[in-house]
C-alpha cells in the first residue's frame, strides 16, 4: 500500500507540473496574442553601439566604409568607429586611399572626395574619384587583402523548403501573420568556418494580418537564425515598413569573417546597415539613414 500510494503521489505531483507548465504557455500565448492586437510595430534586431564608445585614438585613425556615397561609418585596427566619431575625429578625410568594390569584384584603388554632413539626417556623405560610377559600390581602407572572396550568389530555384526554413525561424512571430513569400535567396560564405543562404522574406499579399519583412540565416549545418524581422499592424502605416534587401557580403574590417550589407527600403528613406556575425548571433553595428 506504501509503494502505491507513493506512486501515486508522485503521478499527481506530475500531473500538477504539467498544469502549470501549459498554463504558464497559455499566458504567454494570450499576452502575444493581445500584444500583436494593440502593438502598431514590432520589430526584432541586436544592435551593438561599441562602434560609438572607441577610444579618440582608434577614431582618429579610422578609415570611412563608404557604400553609395554615403560614410556609414570606418575602422582602425579591425575595430568599428561610428560616423560621428569619424566625422568628428579622423585624420583620414578627403584623399584618403581606399579600396572599391562592386558586385563584380573590386574595381581598384581611388580618393576620397569631400565629406558633408547634412545637419537634418545627420547622414554623412562622400564620394570617390572614380569617374561614371553608375553601380552599387562600398569602398574600404586601401590594403592588398581581397575583401570580397567570396561574392554572394543569388539562389534561382527557390523550392518548400526555404519557406520551411523561414517558417522554423520566425517561431512565435508567426501568430502575427502565417503566410511566407520569399523574394530572393543568396548562398553567401562568411568565414573558413561559417558558411551557408540567407533568405530575405515578407507575407504574401492580402493574407493574414498586417505585414512583415524578414531575413534568416541558415548554416551549412541546418540550423537557422532570424537576423531581422519587422511588422506592422496596419498596412495603412506602410511607410514605416522596410523591404529588406542583400548589397553586398565582405570583410569590412579585415578580421577574416565578412560583414553583411544590407538595405531596408521603406517609403521614404533607405536604410543601409553593416551585420557583423560574432558570438554565433548577428549584429548590426553601424547603419545610416538618406532620405
Amino acid at each position: 500500500m506504501k509503494k502505491y500510494s507513493k506512486e501515486k503521489l508522485k503521478a499527481k505531483r506530475g500531473i500538477k507540473v504539467i498544469i502549470i507548465i501549459l498554463s504558464i504557455i497559455a499566458v504567454a500565448c494570450i499576452a502575444v496574442l493581445l500584444f500583436s492586437l494593440f502593438s502598431k510595430k514590432i520589430v526584432f534586431e541586436r544592435i551593438d553601439s561599441s562602434a560609438s564608445n572607441v577610444s579618440d585614438d582608434v577614431s582618429s585613425n579610422s578609415t570611412p566604409i563608404i557604400v553609395n556615397n554615403l560614410i556609414l561609418g570606418a575602422t582602425y585596427d579591425k575595430k568599428w568607429v561610428a560616423n560621428e566619431k569619424y566625422y568628428l575625429n579622423s585624420k583620414n578625410g578627403e584623399n584618403t586611399e581606399v579600396d572599391a568594390y562592386s558586385k563584380d569584384g573590386k574595381m581598384g584603388k581611388y580618393n576620397v572626395g569631400k565629406i558633408s554632413k547634412d545637419t537634418k539626417t545627420a547622414s554623412i556623405y562622400t564620394t570617390i574619384s572614380k569617374q561614371n560610377l553608375l553601380n552599387e559600390y562600398f569602398a574600404i581602407a586601401s590594403s592588398d587583402i581581397n575583401a570580397m572572396p567570396n561574392p554572394a550568389k543569388k539562389v534561382n530555384n527557390i523550392d518548400e523548403s526555404y519557406i520551411k526554413d523561414v517558417k522554423r525561424s520566425l517561431g512565435m512571430y508567426r501568430i502575427f501573420n502565417m503566410s511566407v513569400k520569399i523574394t530572393e535567396v543568396y548562398d553567401i560564405v562568411l568565414s573558413d568556418l561559417e558558411k551557408g543562404y540567407i533568405i530575405f522574406a515578407t507575407n504574401e499579399v492580402n493574407k493574414g494580418k498586417g505585414a512583415y519583412s524578414a531575413i534568416v540565416y541558415v548554416s551549412s549545418t541546418g540550423k537557422s537564425k532570424l537576423i531581422k524581422y519587422n511588422y506592422i499592424n496596419n498596412k495603412d502605416n506602410a511607410e514605416e515598413w522596410p523591404i529588406y534587401s542583400l548589397n553586398f557580403v565582405a570583410d569590412l574590417n579585415q578580421d577574416g569573417t565578412s560583414e553583411i550589407l544590407l538595405q531596408e527600403t521603406k517609403e521614404f528613406e533607405v536604410k543601409y546597415d553593416v551585420i557583423e556575425y560574432k558570438n554565433n548571433n548577428f549584429y548590426e553595428i553601424m547603419s545610416s539613414v538618406v532620405k
